[in-house]
């Protein structure tokens, strides 16, 4: 499935993208970018791995004509409902991939689209609650909390997700067990998750200081 070339050293190494430089990327490392970006870590993990998909299918998408294109993919995040559907093709793929080469996978299709379709409803009504020239002090501060909650159900899911693609990568090869590359969009994911991070601990802070 992967397309293979030999490096400076004579061995073989695969050919595209991130690939080259090792697919793993590992719990410790979602979970901290992703409580600093405050979720935004999401669209960039779902560029980067469907990146990661379309680069080892290389040569399957030539056979059936797919084309794959990451940045739309990932954007498709920030887009209601139809974010939705592109995450559940995401998975869908990447565990057919793992059923194919009969690697066990814990990524139950019904139940991970379950949650993040209801995570992105209450992620949409606390925002909604954080407006604020809201009158109400504490549907703010009620509508700060639920976002903080909507960001750690998202870094659940982004665990299950990436203990499921690590486990597949190694059974590929070894190789791909390297770090994949910090990248720059994982800079700018954090950078935002500063100025958002900032902007609740205002709200909260502003809240109290008003009672």
């Amino acid at each position: 499935m992967t397309t293979w070339q030999s490096d400076i050293y004579g061995e073989r190494e695969p050919l595209a993208g991130d690939l080259a430089r090792g697919a793993y990327i590992s719990i410790a490392r979602v979970i901290l970018v992703s409580v600093v970006s405050m979720g935004i870590y999401w669209v960039y993990w779902m560029y980067r791995t469907w990146k990661q998909y379309r680069d080892h299918t290389i040569d399957m998408a030539a056979e059936t004509g797919d084309v794959h294109h990451p940045v739309w993919h990932g954007l498709t995040q920030a887009v209601p409902v139809y974010g939705w559907f592109r995450y559940h093709a995401h998975i869908r793929q990447y565990k057919e991939l793992m059923a194919e080469r009969g690697v066990p996978d814990t990524l139950n299709l019904g139940l991970l689209t379950t949650v993040v379709v209801s995570n992105g409803i209450v992620a949409l009504i606390a925002g909604g609650m954080r407006n604020p020239a809201l009158p109400n002090e504490t549907v703010v501060a009620a509508g700060n909390f639920l976002t903080i909650a909507t960001v750690i159900v998202s870094i659940v899911v982004l665990c299950v997700m990436q203990t499921n693609l690590n486990r597949y990568w190694a059974s590929v090869d070894g190789r791909l067990m390297q770090s994949a590359r910090f990248g720059k969009g994982e800079v700018v994911c954090i950078v935002l998750g500063a100025v958002f991070w900032l902007a609740i601990i205002g709200g909260i802070v502003a809240g109290a200081v008003w009672e």
